[in-house]
């Protein structure tokens, strides 16, 4: 797939030179570099501020508390004998992260809850109901505040950045609806 997409950047910068103005070309090249680092620093510049903001919500009793509160809204979507409590905590910090429209630091919580999950998992070959559950549950990303577009919207100076919030939520909701019905039925015909 590199060979197929290396040839077709070739093509197309060979025949800009031949066809086109050859200063457009390097223009354009050079402007969506820029383009490219100035958005890798926004998300990693929120990635890193969350990240820590979770990291010292870790070492104080506010992550436990606030874990307990988020799970205690999703706990009927978990089997109980499948979940301890450090993967109650990254499941509550995965949708945190994701109702605050963080995904880049919800992908690190995500992971480790994934992790916490296995450790309970009898058949360490499959995944259990509660691991299938809680990845329907990242995917489907319910975000109530999606920070991260904003951010973007705001940088291409777009005139109203956070008038996306109502079309986010509602897609959201949708999609966390469907991937848990989805997610259900198939544990039904899987059993």
């Amino acid at each position: 797939m590199s060979i197929i997409w290396s040839l077709i950047l070739i093509i197309c910068i060979i025949f800009s030179c031949f066809f086109s103005n050859p200063n457009l070309v390097i223009n354009s090249i050079t402007n969506s570099s820029k383009n490219a680092i100035e958005n890798i620093w926004i998300i990693a510049s929120m990635l890193i501020f969350w990240s820590g903001i979770f990291n010292i919500l870790s070492n104080t009793t506010t992550l436990s508390r606030l874990s307990k509160k988020i799970y205690n809204i999703f706990s009927f979507l978990f089997k109980k004998e499948e979940v301890t409590q450090k993967s109650k905590e990254y499941i509550s910090l995965n949708i945190a992260s994701n109702i605050l429209g963080v995904g880049n630091a919800a992908t690190i919580n995500s992971l480790n809850g994934i992790e916490e999950l296995q450790k309970s998992n009898k058949n360490k070959s499959k995944l259990n109901k509660s691991m299938t559950v809680f990845i329907a549950l990242n995917t489907a990303s319910m975000q109530i505040i999606p920070t991260s577009m904003i951010s973007l919207r705001a940088l291409y100076n777009s005139q109203n950045p956070e008038k996306i919030i109502v079309p986010v939520i509602i897609i959201s909701f949708i999609s966390l609806v469907v991937s848990l019905i989805s997610v259900n039925i198939l544990w039904r015909k899987n059993e």
